[in-house]
């Protein structure tokens, strides 16, 4: 018990009365706030069902697999099928939690059989394959996609009933002029990480919807609703499309899709709305129905993100970001956690006293359910991480970057959790690649006027392209971590503070938000009087410094803390710079044990949202340090 009353005083924390354990509450996840049951998706893929009208089949579960080191098997006729697969995986899953394949980088197969029980037009959907994909149905070719984080899906027209073979080659192998480019610092973990499965589409059939709700300034709330059709028909057909919210119809009428599918756009009101807000997510589920042929379920919530008087706005109230970075990554599953891994995430950034999470690419659709349901803001960012201005010149790049961001924008900007997009990370002399990012963005803010742009710099430099920016989004600790600092430095504190404060005196009428802060690495478990690096003293007070820097300036939004969890890093990295290949900066460790930084920024976070300055301990404040 004194070691513990020892460690609690460290962290400046009130002592516990004798007996006390940290705090294990059974839950704090209550359950969806909805008015209208939409019901379970069977395919396990989003937290509501998708549809009540077409066929689905589960592609999950054991696969055959093969690894080609020598990429030789689509010479070899892999494509029909793979005559000596290696072992069995399961999808959704990644080969790099396997320890056969635990750091295996290239090209590798995936098949199964799969049965039709009628004939029909299949649509393929895979909610994720890591990097590139190719698809063959029956020995043919159906679909290719590069780019891993989002879905894609490959339409089959006229696929016989009974069994078929599924195969697919997946590549994660990074390039330079990839996106992710290679030598980032997480893992490129290989596989089909995310759900997949099969449904049977009629010929004509909604692709996709999304509502983007706008707040008029009374008691209505204008639905903008935006779908895309698919005609597989010779000539154009004439659409009955009914739109219902919460099982209500608030829309009907006619429209023409040409040959091939087009693009359906239209409003509807939504009268006296329950506003969407981290503190009451409250969502409506949204069904578009095709005739009686084909329908389509999503949810939205109705809020407003804005930036006014340098601040962010959400719902006329000025928001303080309070937040975490996350990687999608598990010891023991890699980039494919299952939902119950998930869950318990969400579970723990809420009880953390959180409102936001940051990642540096798109999170799975079940993720993004979760932050909606759980009132979790979300800042969206393409996987642009540290390209050069070299690299950024590149035609082939900028496509990729646009193209990540439009299938990013098309799957996400109907959710209320999405804060801000962002086009990259940490570009180096991001300043030489101004005219390229300004020609990025003028593209890049025609796909949404709803929410803020913005691209993250690192370290705390007034930048011209910061101008640019709806929010000015900064890496920065308020001490620092890599070479030569070894140990807290009151000194060093204060200047990084003051470089800071010059990115307001520049731009005053900009929010700034610290998109990662307090970013040190800490072994789990190891503890030190003199607070020095690498130890959980110097991290968590390096953690708890800076998150109240953040929320104490006016002119700073808040922030996320550099990072939730711990997790892989690149092969390139093993051993270099990453304790055992690994980024050691999370608050908990790889499988969720908290470490002392949790406990300190918890305590932060509780405190500013219950407004209680004045019961915050002295040793709890910034300006300590050696």
């Amino acid at each position: 018990m004194k070691t513990v009353v020892w460690l609690i005083a460290l962290c400046g924390l009130p002592a516990p009365a004798r007996g006390q354990f940290p705090e294990i509450p059974a839950s704090t996840l209550q359950p969806p706030l909805m008015d209208f049951d939409d019901g379970q998706d069977p395919m396990r893929s989003r937290l509501f069902r998708t549809t009540s009208r077409r066929t689905q089949i589960d592609l999950g579960g054991w696969w055959e697999f093969a690894a080609d080191p020598g990429d030789a098997g689509e010479t070899a006729g892999h494509a029909a099928g793979i005559p000596e697969p290696e072992t069995r995986l399961w999808v959704p899953g990644t080969w790099n939690a396997a320890a056969r394949y635990w750091n295996y980088v290239g090209p590798a197969w995936y098949q199964r059989r799969f049965e039709m029980p009628a004939g029909g037009n299949l649509r393929l959907h895979f909610g994720s394959v890591f990097h590139t994909a190719k698809v063959w149905l029956d020995g043919r070719l159906v679909g290719e996609h590069e780019g891993g984080y989002l879905p894609f899906d490959c339409l089959v027209p006229k696929v016989a009933k009974g069994p078929h073979r599924l195969v697919v080659r997946v590549d994660n192998r990074l390039t330079a002029d990839s996106l992710p480019k290679q030598n980032v610092d997480w893992f490129p973990y290989g596989g089909i990480d995310r759900p997949v499965y099969a449904e049977i589409v009629p010929d004509q059939y909604i692709e996709h919807v999304q509502v983007l709700p706008v707040l008029d300034g009374g008691a209505t709330a204008k639905l903008r609703v935006r779908a895309a059709l698919r005609n597989l028909a010779a000539n154009e057909a004439a659409a009955d499309l009914r739109f219902e919210v919460d099982g209500v119809e608030v829309y009907r009428g006619e429209h023409a899709v040409p040959a091939g599918g087009g693009p359906v756009a239209f409003e509807a009101a939504l009268r006296n709305p329950r506003l969407w807000s981290p503190s009451s997510p409250h969502l409506y589920s949204a069904r578009m129905a095709l005739g009686e042929r084909d329908d389509q379920f999503t949810r939205f919530g109705v809020r407003e993100v804005r930036v006014a008087g340098g601040a962010m706005v959400l719902n006329g109230e000025r928001l303080k970001v309070m937040g975490v970075n996350r990687h999608e990554d598990h010891p023991e599953w890699g980039s494919a956690s299952p939902p119950h891994v998930l869950h318990r995430d969400i579970e723990i950034i809420k009880r953390l006293g959180a409102n936001t999470v940051r990642g540096h690419y798109s999170f799975s659709e079940l993720f993004m359910d979760f932050c909606d349901q759980y009132g979790l803001l979300v800042m969206a960012e393409v996987p642009a991480w540290q390209y050069s201005a070299e690299q950024l010149r590149a035609p082939a790049v900028q496509e990729k970057i646009l193209h990540h961001l439009e299938e990013m924008v098309r799957r996400d900007a109907g959710r209320p959790s999405v804060l801000t997009w962002s086009l990259g990370n940490e570009w180096p002399g991001v300043d030489r690649s101004y005219e390229v990012f300004r020609a990025l963005l003028e593209r890049a803010r025609r796909l949404d006027s709803t929410r803020p742009f913005t691209l993250v710099t690192g370290g705390p430099h007034v930048r011209r392209v910061h101008e640019l920016l709806d929010v000015i989004c900064v890496n920065w600790a308020r001490y620092q971590w890599y070479d030569p600092f070894t140990v807290l430095d009151r000194a060093e504190g204060e200047k990084s503070a003051a470089d800071l404060a010059l990115i307001h005196q520049r731009y005053p009428d900009k929010p700034v938000i610290l998109t990662e802060f307090g970013g040190s690495e800490a072994l789990a478990g190891w503890h030190n009087w003199g607070n020095v690096k690498w130890s959980e003293e110097f991290q968590s007070r390096n953690v708890e410094d800076s998150a109240w820097h953040a929320l104490e300036q006016d002119w700073i939004s808040g922030g996320c803390v550099w990072q939730y969890c711990d997790s892989r890093s690149t092969p390139e990295r093993f051993l270099a710079g990453r304790l055992v290949g690994w980024n050691g900066k999370g608050i908990v460790d790889a499988y969720r044990s908290p470490k002392l930084a949790f406990y300190r920024l918890q305590h932060v976070f509780r405190s500013w949202t219950n407004k209680a300055f004045s019961e915050v301990p002295l040793s709890g404040r910034p300006g300590g340090g050696r």
